[in-house]
Formats: structure tokens, sequence, C-alpha cells
């Protein structure tokens, strides 16, 4: 338990190592991209940012590795993402799930159940896993 645990203490820096790795897999594949990019207002007058905007999909990047509540924020970011597809005609949207460990709600997330649900809510989001995303892009 002492060396999983020193492995998972002082890991805030998994999300932006994570975004660093799925940029660098974009550009070894040739795929224009920006990062952080602004793609106009949340319906809240919020300014709305995405990790990563690949041509006309947004893309968002959840990474966990360990316990913590970013997974409880991903139906909001669900509703949020549709939004700006409608509001700002972009293609459609994807949220990446990366790490094994940490999620209590990865499984249901990404289970056929979820995903039809949501889809007749918000039909222009989809969510994967990392492996998923990289099959695609890669």
């Amino acid at each position: 338990m002492g060396t999983h645990h020193t492995h998972m203490s002082g890991n805030t820096a998994t999300g932006p190592k994570y975004e660093l790795f799925v940029e660098s897999l974009l550009t070894k594949s040739g795929i224009k991209f920006k990062r952080q990019a602004n793609v106009g207002y949340k319906r809240n007058d919020g300014s709305h940012r995405v990790d990563l905007l690949v041509e006309k999909t947004l893309v968002s990047l959840k990474s966990q590795q360990v316990a913590g509540t970013a997974e409880q924020k991903i139906p909001f970011e669900i509703m949020v993402l549709q939004h700006a597809i409608e509001d700002y005609k972009y293609d459609n949207a994807i949220i990446v799930l990366h790490g094994d460990t940490g999620w209590k709600w990865k499984h249901y997330y990404l289970s056929t159940e979820f995903k039809s649900t949501m889809g007749q809510l918000y039909p222009d989001v989809s969510i994967m896993s990392h492996e998923q995303f990289v099959s695609i892009y890669s």
C-alpha cells in the first residue's frame, strides 16, 4: 500500500500531463487543433473554453487517478457542450475519460444505458474512453 499511496500523492498535474499527451498524439497524427479554445459563451453568459478544438469538434479531456468530484460534473458538461454546438454551429463534441483508478462512475458513463439516455437529450455529444479516442485519432 505504501508505494501505491506515494504514487497517488501529489497527482495534481495529472490533467495537464494528460492534455500534453493528447496534444502530442494529435500533432504526430498531423491533426490540427487549438488548445484551451474559447468557443463562445455558456447560456449563463460565462465564456466557454474547451480543452481542444479539433476542426469543428469540441474535445473535453477528463483525467482522474484519485477519487474526486470531477466525474460528478460530467452530465453538466454534456449539457453545456450540446448548448455550444447548437448556439455556435459546431459539429459535435467528445468527452474523453482517462485513468482507471479514482472513477466510481466511469463504467456507467461508458455504458449503453447512459449513452442512449443522454443521447436523447444531447445527441451531438459522445463520451468515450481514452483507448477509444486514441484508436480514432492516431
